[in-house]
């Protein structure tokens, strides 16, 4: 019975966790990098060489509220994002169906800097949560994919918990390649199995909603003319500077991070990084004199530990040292579904053989654990290399990294229907490793003023080009040294 048991569960782990994993590999790889969005997206507009936020002043908030009017005027729904440790700008940004893009203005001066439009880190952000398939079809398929996950866990756990402690001690990577990728794949998936499951379910639980939505309440249909839509009142006049004092004061500690605009007020809210919990505590003022209206704020202990479970997910109020043990995390998380794929494959193709369902199922590991990273990497090449003056270009970026993939993902597939796997992977990890080391080089180039002006975030992404390419030289070699 207990074998049956296993054996059941071992079909379901099997089966159930590559084809989630398929989708889990893109969403752990995009989202361990989303931890570092803001600072891709500096990274990705060299023009912006401010080192130290500082508070906006007067000037600075009028000149916001003036191209905020100027978008109003033109149809466009415009924000104010407030400088913060991460950034500092003082940003009015508005949402092109997939990015925030905008203005940014130097938060003393009120000046526009001339920062080139990109997609930035928000396409890995993104992507993570909607694999860009929109919010509401993009999302179910997310949600899905993280309970799936969840379910992969459970059995994986009862499947090797009879001999989970021998295989992790006796850990055989020059074992032969079944065994060594089984054992790294196991203790990966141990070490890191509380974040992994922690992730899973708070990223389940803040958007269960779009699975399970709530039954809508009954509504007493009314022959009424709907009333006209209210006109934006001119903003132009308007003062924030007091406003978003008086809203420092009102939101209990919280510092403000964002101001939005409304037809009949303007709302100061609580900026996403100021605790572990995400809120949406406001402070509204009328329009357009500004009048005080009173503070919304949400205490209840259901709505504080959904805002909880927002906060230990995004993780934006993390310090330095936490966000980038979220994102080692995430790249270990990474490996451990990379390494259940190639699992997958191996096994069954050490007893049915070269069949046609086990290549097809080689090039799509290929698309995923090669293609992508080559993606990301030629997404981040193509910021230097797209003109900074040309007109959408946030859409050309996003357009590089979809068609690099696509391309991969092709010769992948060609490949390895063809019996030639063996050669593709060595192809696509090769080329991982030259845009790898290809991004300090190009960075060097383009913005060496910038590179000046910031070294330590021109260090950090350009060490992860760097990183990833040694990996995948590594793996190269190894290729080559095993044969096919």
């Amino acid at each position: 019975m207990r074998e049956t048991l296993r054996t059941r569960l071992g079909w379901l782990h099997g089966w159930l966790g590559y084809g989630a994993g398929l989708v889990l590999t893109c969403i752990f790889a995009t989202g361990s990098v989303a931890v570092f969005n803001m600072e891709i997206t500096r990274w990705m507009q060299p023009e912006v060489q401010l080192t130290t936020p500082v508070p906006p002043g007067a000037a600075a908030l009028d000149a916001a509220t003036r191209l905020v009017a100027a978008g109003q005027a033109r149809g466009v729904s415009a924000f104010i994002a407030l400088p913060s440790v991460r950034s500092s700008t003082l940003d009015v940004l508005h949402y092109n169906g997939h990015e925030f893009v905008g203005a940014q203005l130097d938060p003393a001066t009120g000046e526009v800097i001339p920062a080139r439009v990109t997609a930035g880190g928000g396409l890995f952000y993104n992507f993570h949560h909607t694999l860009f398939l929109g919010p509401q079809a993009g999302t179910v398929i997310v949600n899905i994919a993280g309970m799936a996950l969840l379910v992969a866990i459970i059995s994986g756990v009862v499947i090797h918990l009879h001999a989970l402690l021998p295989d992790i001690i006796l850990l055989r990577l020059s074992a032969a390649r079944l065994r060594a990728w089984l054992d790294a794949h196991l203790l990966a998936g141990v070490l890191f199995l509380p974040f992994m499951v922690m992730m899973a379910y708070t990223g389940v639980l803040v958007k269960a909603d779009m699975i399970v939505p709530a039954a809508p309440r009954p509504v007493r249909s009314l022959q009424v003319s709907a009333p006209p839509p209210t006109p934006m009142p001119d903003i132009t006049q308007l003062r924030l500077a007091p406003l978003l004092a008086q809203a420092r004061a009102s939101l209990a500690g919280q510092e403000p991070g964002f101001i939005l605009f409304a037809p009949q007020r303007v709302s100061i809210f609580a900026g996403d990084a100021s605790s572990a919990f995400i809120t949406r505590d406001h402070a509204d003022f009328s329009l357009p004199e500004g009048r005080p209206l009173p503070v919304d704020t949400t205490t209840t202990p259901i709505a504080r530990t959904m805002q909880f479970m927002h906060g230990v997910h995004y993780a934006r109020f993390a310090p330095p040292g936490l966000r980038w043990l979220y994102f080692l995390s995430g790249l270990c998380g990474t490996a451990v579904m990379a390494s259940g794929l190639v699992l997958f494959v191996m096994k069954r193709r050490r007893h049915a053989g070269h069949t046609g369902a086990h290549r097809l199922a080689d090039g799509l590991n290929m698309a995923v654990i090669a293609g992508l990273p080559a993606a990301m990497l030629a997404f981040l090449e193509g910021n230097r290399l797209v003109p900074a003056s040309l007109t959408g270009r946030e859409d050309w970026e996003t357009t590089i990294f979809f068609a690099v993939w696509a391309l991969c993902a092709l010769h992948a597939l060609f490949q390895a229907l063809r019996g030639q796997a063996h050669c593709a992977w060595r192809a696509q990890l090769g080329l991982v490793g030259l845009l790898g080391i290809g991004l300090p080089v190009l960075d060097l180039l383009c913005c060496p003023a910038a590179l000046h002006a910031l070294p330590g975030l021109h260090m950090a992404v350009d060490g992860m080009g760097a990183a990833a390419a040694m990996l995948a030289l590594y793996a190269c070699h190894r290729l080559g040294r095993r044969g096919a």
